[in-house]
């Protein structure tokens, strides 16, 4: 398969993926990924598609990486286009396999349905891919495959975990750094603005970081985040230092550059939550969409 070329800017890609969307990529060479048709039983509705909720390599520049477990958040789309939100499965059982005709089968897994109110239900596969290349998702043997393309580590700048959580100098209430405003939560700012990244990294415990932009983003995500990243604080005794940062500088004048932890944290999508312990050693990552139970579990793995 020929490599993307995407014709797209970084705030396209943000808002579109946070969104669910199939971003469009152009130029010499460019493809879209084929939203397959979900074919899981007489009882179900027809016309149901698999939608990827994250960067797959056709749609964006891929978020998938060989050698390491990696998430890959699913969707069903109805007819018309859009999220199931009421209806359908409560798992799916998906099978990954080589591209191509008699591809070998390199991955099955049964996958639990997540969100609901407020986000869209979605699906996170979580595999492990050993080799960069090609490969197919599936729900069933009769549904037509999603493309996926997986990348060698060394092709991506996106924080992997494992990786030390870069000492990052954020915007706080005390030294917003340009950034107006530093929080767009509807009742902002949020209580995550007290420490900057650097100094939360120098305090004990684990460390917590968020980035989105709930008033801007167009999504049922990147809003919601910050609330079940407070909620599941409320439960959790260790001595979090928490930080929530904005992706824009100034967006309500206009000013859609993005602001520094997007480029050192390797990131062309949002939402996005980064725990580290208390060494500073990234030990989960949730991008482009999570509940309640996702950031629990993510949580836990600090600790």
């Amino acid at each position: 398969m020929q490599q993307i070329e995407p014709c797209i800017g970084r705030r396209h890609v943000l808002v579109g993926l946070a969104a669910g969307a199939l971003v469009a990529a152009c130029g010499r060479g460019s493809q879209s990924s084929t939203a397959p048709t979900i074919i899981l039983g007489e009882a179900d509705p027809v016309g149901w598609r698999l939608g990827a909720r994250f960067a797959d390599g056709y749609t964006a520049p891929s978020s998938i990486v060989a050698g390491s477990l990696q998430r890959a958040p699913y969707v069903l789309l109805g007819v018309d286009g859009l999220p199931i939100d009421t209806e359908g499965p409560q798992r799916l059982d998906f099978t990954i396999r080589e591209a191509g005709p008699g591809g070998t089968v390199v991955a099955t897994h049964t996958v639990e349905r997540h969100g609901g109110e407020p986000a869209t239900p979605y699906f996170p596969l979580v595999f492990q891919i050993n080799d960069p290349g090609d490969y197919v998702v599936q729900i069933d043997n009769k549904s037509e495959p999603h493309n996926l393309r997986v990348i060698d580590v060394d092709q991506t700048e996106l924080l992997q975990v494992g990786d030390p959580l870069p000492a990052i100098v954020t915007p706080t209430i005390a030294d917003p750094q340009d950034v107006d405003p530093i929080c767009t939560e509807t009742n902002g700012p949020c209580p995550f603005h007290e420490h900057s990244v650097v100094d939360a990294l120098a305090r004990p415990g684990p460390t917590a970081l968020l980035v989105s932009t709930p008033r801007f983003c167009q999504s049922d995500v990147c809003g919601p985040t910050v609330g079940l990243l407070r909620s599941s604080l409320r439960v959790r005794p260790e001595p979090w230092s928490v930080v929530h940062a904005e992706v824009y500088q100034g967006p309500e004048a206009g000013n859609f550059n993005t602001t520094p932890v997007v480029t050192a944290l390797g990131l062309n999508f949002e939402p996005t939550l980064i725990v580290a312990n208390s060494a500073g050693i990234v030990t989960a990552a949730l991008h482009f969409t999570m509940d309640a139970n996702e950031v629990a579990a993510a949580m836990k793995t600090a600790v």
